[in-house]
């Protein structure tokens, strides 16, 4: 009889872990995913600066951001057409402290755009074609080629 339930249990203690195998697995209790990348907020220098546009210029200057070409953004101090491909890229921008996201412009740039902003938007000089000297060299005049003078002995 002893035997007879020793092989009982051991053949309910194999069925059961057999079942928990095969059972499906529970997932463990979902863990709050983290927020989705949160929106960094631009440094209190950033902010400073921002602060010193006047609202129009702000208005302008976001609208170039949001709006305007690569020739338009290069006219921006700093922005190239690699900088300005990332603008275009990261738009829009719901303020202008907002660029700063952009790779490749920081504090300084930033300054510089909010520089240009304040200074009303001028367009950047065109260099004039400056004459380039000529390629052939002027020779120096030739030496005459002196003889000693021979003094007459008579």
């Amino acid at each position: 009889m002893k035997t007879f339930i020793y092989l009982l249990s051991i053949l309910a203690f194999s069925l059961s872990l057999s079942a928990a195998e095969t059972a499906p697995k529970k997932k463990s209790p979902a863990k709050p995913k983290a927020p989705a990348v949160e929106e960094a907020k631009p440094s209190a220098k950033v902010e400073a600066v921002a602060k010193t546009l006047t609202p129009s210029q702000r208005t302008k200057l976001l609208d170039l951001l949001n709006e305007g070409d690569d020739k338009a953004l290069m006219t921006i101090p700093n922005v190239g057409e690699t900088r300005a491909a990332a603008i275009k890229k990261a738009r829009p921008f719901a303020d202008v402290t907002n660029v700063m996201k952009v790779e490749g412009i920081g504090e300084a740039t930033f300054a510089e755009m909010v520089a240009h902003a304040k200074a009303g938007f001028p367009q950047p000089e065109k260099t004039e074609a400056k004459e380039e000297p000529t390629t052939e060299k002027k020779k120096a005049p030739a030496k005459a080629k002196t003889t000693p003078k021979k003094k007459d002995t008579k």
